[in-house]
């Protein structure tokens, strides 16, 4: 039970935020987190989102460094959020095994609605090329299946870095 109290593990904040059953659990849960504070609240807060910012600039240039290393792009699922009015969803649709609800009608209509959304949603990426990264401003830019992306927002980098460092690592594994 102790072990779910404690909310180190910095993913969670990103996920969800810790919940407890009343004050003095809730004041035990929150301060067990490596990014607790008991005061400065302004200052911190301010400090936390300049961290983030740092670690995207970072990964604009790990994406920079390594984008060519990867040799296949199809199984990054993103939203890339840009300076276009909409964002554009890259998903790869793969069907998934028959619902092993068969015994539940609802279950099984959850499972065909989840699929035929999924089937709708299928844009994978067959390429990524020009990628550019403004060291004066940290504009990042790339293009994806052809459809040029400027001025990515920060989760699409990061979301990005991320694939590619599991590829990478995949392929240092074989």
């Amino acid at each position: 039970m102790e072990e779910s109290l404690n909310w180190k593990n910095g993913i969670h904040g990103m996920i969800m935020r810790p919940c407890s059953l009343s004050n003095k659990e809730n004041d035990k849960v929150v301060h067990s987190s490596d990014y607790s504070v008991k005061k400065n609240f302004l200052q911190e807060y301010q400090n936390h989102i300049a961290a983030m910012q740092i670690v995207a600039e970072c990964a604009k240039v790990f994406i920079l460094k390594n984008w060519k290393k990867v040799k296949d792009w199809s199984k990054l699922n993103v939203v890339i959020e840009d300076a276009s009015e909409n964002p554009t969803e890259y998903f790869n649709y793969i069907p998934r095994e028959k619902s092993k609800y068969k015994d539940s009608k609802t279950f099984e209509k959850m499972f065909e609605s989840l699929e035929k959304s999924d089937k709708k949603r299928h844009n994978p990426i067959t390429s990524i090329s020009d990628v550019v990264l403004d060291p004066t401003d940290g504009d990042f830019s790339l293009t994806i299946n052809g459809k040029d992306h400027l001025w990515i927002l920060d989760d699409s980098i990061i979301v990005i870095a991320n694939y590619i460092e599991e590829q990478l690592n995949k392929q240092k594994e074989k």
